[in-house]
């Protein structure tokens, strides 16, 4: 968490449950059943995970002051990954433009490959990271009752690997030793709160869940 206990982004290590069958059971149930098809959809990328056990259990908590922090840390890997300088986006004055810079968007639209597809392509706000090793995150479009209605970004979720997410972070982490990336900088904090919530999704065989 942050000093003053605000965050644009939180993340919690435990079941993708939000309801239990005591307490709300056709929420339950449709939760249930909406985790099946998602276990289904996945399994036919090629990923098997139980995403029905431990209802309820969540044993990890943290958060991210500011979903810009997160954005930067994409950035600012991509361009070590690229031997781009970084030092404009660290200056306290950086400001993003209103587009997205054409190196990270070329990850996005997959034009350009990247050694950090966990952290960059998967869903800023929202989304999972299954504790399962898979290359690249996979995206699932959600059943909407007003399908035409409902843009693009609203209508999919993203699924992406903390195994392969605490892999990146350990290597970007040394990126930003070499690049001399002070240890208060704000995205060595983002980075810290995400590689904590990779290593207890990883230990205790449990989802990350973003929001």
């Amino acid at each position: 968490m942050s000093d003053n206990g605000i965050t644009e982004l939180d993340l919690v290590v435990g079941s993708m449950f939000t309801a239990l069958p005591e307490e709300d059971r056709e929420q339950y149930e449709s939760e249930r059943d909406w985790l099946i098809k998602v276990q289904d959809l996945l399994r036919e990328e090629g990923v098997d995970v139980d995403l029905l056990a431990n209802p309820g259990v969540e044993i990890w908590e943290g958060g991210i002051e500011r979903y810009r922090d997160l954005l930067l840390l994409r950035l600012i890997a991509i361009y070590l990954e690229n031997g781009r300088d970084i030092k404009p986006l660290l200056a306290p004055n950086f400001e993003f433009d209103e587009e997205p810079d054409p190196l990270l968007a070329a990850v996005w639209e997959d034009k350009q490959p990247t050694r950090f597809p966990h952290l960059i392509k998967h869903q800023g706000e929202g989304g999972y990271y299954l504790p399962a090793d898979f290359p690249e995150p996979i995206w699932i479009e959600e059943e909407s009752e007003e399908e035409e209605d409902t843009p693009i970004e609203e209508s999919v979720v993203s699924f992406g690997s903390s195994v392969a997410l605490q892999r990146e972070l350990v290597e970007l982490e040394g990126m930003l030793d070499q690049a001399g990336v002070k240890p208060r900088h704000p995205v060595r904090r983002c980075l810290r709160v995400l590689r904590e919530a990779a290593d207890v999704s990883v230990a205790h065989d449990l989802p990350i869940i973003v929001w």
